[in-house]
């Protein structure tokens, strides 16, 4: 009978000790799990903050272009009206010479 307790308090034991290991196993699991968790996230981080520098790195790229385009314009613009006004400059120079000659007479 005492051979019987004591098997059965072996067997007891040793499923014990088999459940910590079990425990220890899943605990070991988990925290694997967490790490691995944690470098996806920090990889997706970096992943958005690269793209997003892409992002924005081209979106100045455009803005600048288009703000070049625009200033070229204006001042194209801005020389051909020039040029406009020049070239009356002699016409109204000549209007008002006249004016001043026939109103002197």
């Amino acid at each position: 009978m005492r051979e019987i307790v004591e098997q059965i308090l072996q067997e007891e034991q040793s499923a014990r000790s088999k459940v910590e290991q079990a425990q220890n196993q899943a605990h070991n699991i988990l925290l694997k799990a967490q790490e691995e968790a944690k470098s996806l996230i920090q990889d997706a981080v970096n992943k958005a903050k690269d793209l997003a520098e892409s992002k924005k790195e081209k979106a100045e790229k455009t803005f600048f272009a288009h703000k070049e385009k625009t200033l070229k314009e204006a001042r194209d613009g801005i020389a051909l009206s020039r040029e406009k006004k020049e070239k009356d400059i002699p016409k109204i120079a000549s209007d008002i010479f006249s004016k001043i000659i026939t109103m002197g007479d």
